[in-house]
C-alpha cells in the first residue's frame, strides 16, 4: 500500500460536490477577479486570525513580498532563520531588504535569536516553521519591545500560540494557500494579515498595479491577486480548518505514541501549554544514520516521505556571494541533515500511519 506524503484527492473527494457547486457558481457569476467572494473571504479569515485586515495576494511568497515593501524594508536589514524555505529570503530581498541570517533552537527547529551577534536588525521575520507556533516575545526580549516584527505564517494556519492565533501578533504576516498547506487552495494564493489600516491599503494598491483607482497609478506596484475562484474554495475550507487540524493532531499524537520507544528518532517538540499546533508536517530526526539512504529505502517501500528542508539558506547557491555564505549555522546545518518529514494529512487512517511506523521501525532495525 502506498502511502503519500501528502493525498489531495481524498480532501476532494469527500466534498466534491460543495467544491463542483463553488466552481459553477462563481464561473456562473463571471467575476474572476476582485469578486464577491474575495472580499468574503478577506473578512472571514480576518475575523478567524483576530485582526482587523486581510488582503488576498497572488502566493505567500507575494505576501512576505508586498508586506516588507509597504513597511519599507528597503536598505534595511531584515534578520530570519536559517532552515526555512527559501520564499522567506527571496520575500527580503524582492523587497529590496539585506537578508540577515540566524541559527536555530535545535529542540523547537524555530528561529533562535539568543544564537545571533550581527547589527541590530530593524525587522525580524521568524516562520512558524511545520506549523509549530513561535513565541515572539524572545525576539522582544532581545531587540526591544519596539522591535518591528512580520511573521512569516505560511505553514501555520490555525496554530496559535498563548491564546493568540499565528499571523495576529506581528505588525503583519504572510500566508500561504498553496494546495498542500492546511488551508490550501486549488493553485497559488496567498493573504497578508494586520491590524494596520495604512498597511493594509498600501498593500491593496501594490497588488493591483500600485493603484487604488481604475488607471490611476501612485506607485509602482504589480499584479498579485486572489482570485475569485480561489477565495471561494478558500472560505469554504476555512470552515473546516479547525477540524482538519485536531485530526492532523491526533494523528500526530498516534505517530508519538508508536515512536516513542526508538532511541535512533528525535520526535518534534510539542507546542507548550496554552498554545496549539496545527502539525502541518510531523518532522523527525534521526541520530546517527544515513538520512539520504533510509529515505530512499521508505520510497521504495511505498512510504512516500520527504525533506523540508535539505539545504539550508546560507548554503543556496543563488546567494554563494553574501556575507553569510561564509558563516558557520551549526544546528541549522545539522538538523538538515537530519530530518525526514512523515506521511501527514486530514484524510490519513490510523492504519496507514501504523503502516508508516511499522516500516520506517523494520528499516531501522
Amino acid at each position: 500500500m502506498a502511502i503519500p506524503l501528502v493525498n489531495l484527492q481524498r480532501n476532494y473527494q469527500k466534498y466534491q460536490d460543495e467544491y463542483n457547486r463553488l466552481l459553477v457558481a462563481t464561473a456562473s457569476s463571471c467575476q474572476f477577479v476582485m469578486g464577491k467572494a474575495l472580499n468574503e473571504f478577506e473578512e472571514n479569515f480576518a475575523k478567524y486570525l483576530g485582526v482587523k485586515y486581510v488582503v488576498g495576494v497572488g502566493s505567500g511568497t507575494d505576501a512576505l513580498t508586498l508586506l516588507l515593501k509597504a513597511y519599507g524594508v528597503k536598505d534595511k536589514t531584515v534578520l530570519t532563520q536559517n532552515n526555512t524555505f527559501i520564499a522567506t529570503a527571496l520575500a527580503i530581498a524582492n523587497a529590496g531588504g539585506r537578508i540577515a541570517l540566524c541559527d536555530i533552537d535545535e529542540k523547537t527547529y524555530q528561529i533562535d535569536v539568543d544564537k545571533y551577534d550581527g547589527p541590530v536588525p530593524e525587522v525580524v521575520l521568524p516562520v512558524h516553521l511545520y506549523g509549530y507556533p513561535y513565541d515572539i516575545s524572545a525576539i522582544k526580549r532581545k531587540f526591544g519591545a519596539k522591535t518591528i516584527i512580520v511573521e512569516d505564517a505560511c505553514q501555520a494556519h490555525g496554530s496559535v500560540c498563548q491564546g493568540a492565533k499565528c499571523g495576529s501578533m506581528g505588525m503583519g504576516s504572510g500566508f500561504s494557500f498553496y494546495p498542500g498547506k492546511n488551508l490550501g487552495a486549488f493553485g497559488d494564493g496567498g493573504a497578508v494579515a494586520t491590524n494596520e489600516e495604512a498597511l493594509a491599503e498600501e498593500i491593496r494598491a501594490l497588488r493591483n498595479w500600485g493603484g487604488k483607482v481604475k488607471y490611476v497609478h501612485d506607485r509602482e506596484g504589480g499584479n498579485s491577486r486572489l482570485d475569485t475562484i480561489q477565495a471561494a474554495i478558500l472560505d469554504f475550507k476555512l470552515k473546516h480548518l479547525d477540524e482538519w487540524n485536531q485530526a492532523r493532531n491526533q494523528l500526530a499524537g498516534q505517530y508519538r505514541r508508536l515512536l516513542s520507544d526508538c532511541k535512533a528518532i528525535v520526535l518534534p517538540a510539542e507546542a507548550p501549554a496554552g498554545s496549539f499546533q496545527n502539525y502541518h508536517l510531523f518532522v523527525i530526526r534521526l541520530k546517527d544514520l544515513n538520512r539520504d539512504e533510509l529515505l530512499l529505502k521508505l520510497n521504495e517501500a511505498g512510504i512516500f516521505a520527504g525533506i523540508h528542508y535539505p539545504v539550508p539558506v546560507h548554503k543556496q547557491k543563488v546567494y554563494a556571494n553574501m556575507d553569510f555564505a561564509a558563516k558557520s549555522f551549526p544546528v541549522s546545518s545539522k538538523v538538515a541533515s537530519q530530518i525526514i518529514s512523515l506521511p501527514m494529512f486530514p484524510e490519513m487512517t490510523e492504519n496507514e500511519v501504523s503502516t508508516v511506523c511499522s516500516t520506517l521501525l523494520e528499516l531501522l532495525k
